[in-house]
């Protein structure tokens, strides 16, 4: 008598735990144009990356940070608009980033990926933009520039049209 509750209680649990990860699946297939991972910025561990994949495009975040311990911070990928662009976004999300940027990188790369809007924010600054000698952009990149970033980074977001109707 004392196993059989312990076993109805272990099939429960058991119950719950597979219906939670079939529900997990299943948001995940419904919504395939979009990806978002929460990962730590890990200081002083040299340069490290995180990255995203949706479809045909990829999203990798390069860098190198020193102070403190690690921070939460989030990736999002996603394809919007019916397919007709993309965007990627890193973001320390809910708290300023005490951390120092030693040196940044975004990449969006996929079909018809060239990057027209960034958003980079400097976490020293009460949330303002990053001065725009402090990074460079490129066609499907973001970085750091040597010597004129000042360290501080709080969200780095990239856009691009995928749609070539304006040309």
């Amino acid at each position: 008598m004392f196993y059989q509750p312990s076993c109805i209680w272990g099939y429960a649990v058991v119950s719950a735990i597979l219906s939670s990860c079939c529900f997990l699946l299943a948001s995940s297939a419904a919504d395939e144009s979009k990806y978002q991972e929460i990962f730590f910025v890990k200081p002083g561990a040299g340069k490290l990356s995180v990255q995203a994949e949706v479809k045909k495009y990829q999203c990798k975040f390069s860098y190198a940070a020193q102070g403190g311990t690690h921070e939460e911070w989030q990736l999002s990928l996603e394809l919007l608009d019916g397919g007709t662009a993309v965007m990627c976004s890193i973001e320390r999300g809910g708290s300023s980033s005490y951390l120092f940027f030693e040196e940044f990188e975004v990449e969006l790369t996929g079909p018809m990926v060239s990057i027209t809007e960034v958003d980079l924010k400097n976490s020293q600054r009460d949330n303002k933009a990053l001065e725009a000698e402090e990074y460079k952009r490129e066609k499907t990149s973001v970085s750091s520039v040597t010597g004129k970033f000042k360290n501080h980074l709080e969200k780095v977001a990239v856009y691009s049209p995928l749609s070539r109707d304006d040309l």
